[in-house]
């Protein structure tokens, strides 16, 4: 598997999840998760599962990449990555390369490598989330990066973790006939309370201090969660007795906004900041209300529990979280506040609210299919048995990987 995770956690979670229903569902299957997550060792690895990093990047207040270590230009860091990657599936000689979402890897890295993988004998598969960006956006940046004609002419599989129902990812991008026939409409990905721990390694149960109703924030990795995470606690001071708030920061919070944070509300009884929590699904399980940024992994999580749930999606650089936020929100899933709106007084209306009215309906009442998990893993074990045959009947079909 390959997350190139520029920004945030959300594409190497994604990855992990799949990689933990692998190994829970199915048998004799290794696992390589090679990622840009600087923080992908914060997370428990299910057996047989193991992890490559590559040097990290992330995006400047313009939406453009530039490297975590400052003392690095970016293209020493293209250059090192695309080392450590060629490595990494030389070694490994996967029968499967599941890419997330970027379908030519971080700036074209995996290119030179995609033709060499499939003259070995591995196929390809990409694995798009539901919603990229807006039509017209996506058009324009695959059409300059060449990223739809590298899904027409060199991947096998076509993964979305969505339905066409709800967004036409085919339509909306504007992909030739030929390859939405082979777009394979998954569902999505349902999370559960124990996703991010392997089932032999359940963590304690999870009882947190309880005195009125519980709110939960999670403000995605953190890097631009400190608005939400600052309206949120601010929303909720004035409320000392009856309402209680959670607010995981994502461990990319700033030094300093971790600080003014501490500093504000640090002396409210009612209010706790966590940083970082290996626990995050027992604290949506255990929350009367959650308040979310509109990320893939969160709103899955969010709505899987079928609490009320309000986000508030990020808008730049993409318009990706506020478009499945709107939508979830006129099927009647979610509460959604615009964060040019966002204010204390307006959350804390919205959060009121939430906790008078009816429980959401299930996801599957609105009309999504979230079986996407199910589908995922019958494809992988069909995949594997396609490719053991295949290189069972031609043993020396292997080449040196380019790129090195």
């Amino acid at each position: 598997m390959y997350s190139h995770d520029g920004y945030g956690l959300g594409h190497f979670r994604r990855c992990l999840l799949l990689a933990q229903k692998i190994q829970e569902h199915l048998t004799d299957i290794e696992v390589l998760i090679v990622t840009g997550s600087s923080r992908a060792f914060f997370f428990q690895l299910p057996p047989e599962t193991r992890i490559v990093t590559l040097d990290t990047v992330t995006k400047d207040q313009n939406g453009q990449y530039i490297p975590r270590n400052d003392q690095m230009s970016l293209p020493e860091t293209l250059a090192r990555r695309r080392v450590s990657l060629s490595r990494a599936l030389r070694e490994f000689n996967p029968h499967l390369l599941l890419v997330d979402h970027v379908p030519t890897g971080l700036r074209g890295e995996l290119l030179p490598l995609m033709a060499d993988l499939k003259s070995r004998g591995t196929r390809l598969a990409i694995g798009l989330r539901d919603i990229i960006d807006e039509g017209a956006q996506v058009r324009s940046a695959w059409q300059k990066d060449g990223c739809s004609q590298v899904i027409e002419s060199l991947y096998d599989y076509i993964f979305v973790y969505g339905n066409q129902s709800v967004f036409d990812l085919g339509k909306l991008y504007g992909l030739s006939p030929s390859t939405c026939d082979r777009l394979e409409y998954l569902g999505y990905l349902r999370r559960s309370v124990h996703s991010s721990t392997h089932s032999d390694q359940i963590p304690p149960p999870f009882h947190p201090p309880r005195s009125g109703s519980r709110i939960v924030c999670v403000s995605g990795g953190g890097e631009d969660g400190f608005p939400t995470g600052y309206a949120f606690l601010e929303s909720l001071e004035s409320h000392p007795h009856n309402l209680q708030g959670t607010l995981i920061t994502g461990p990319f919070l700033s030094r300093a906004h971790s600080q003014e944070l501490a500093t504000r509300f640090g002396s409210n009884k009612n209010l706790q900041v966590l940083r970082f929590t290996t626990h995050l699904e027992q604290h949506l399980e255990t929350a009367d209300l959650i308040v979310t940024m509109g990320g893939y992994n969160a709103m899955m999580e969010a709505i899987s529990t079928q609490k009320p749930v309000i986000v508030i999606p990020r808008v730049f650089p993409r318009k990706e979280q506020w478009l499945r936020a709107s939508i979830f929100a006129e099927k009647g899933l979610v509460r959604c506040i615009h964060p040019d709106a966002l204010n204390p007084n307006s959350l804390s209306a919205e959060i009121q609210k939430a906790l008078a009215g009816p429980l959401p309906p299930t996801p599957e009442e609105c009309g999504l299919s979230m079986d996407g998990i199910g589908n995922f893993l019958t494809r992988i074990e069909n995949i594997r048995k396609d490719t053991l045959l295949q290189r069972k009947a031609h043993p020396n079909g292997k080449s040196d990987l380019i790129g090195a």
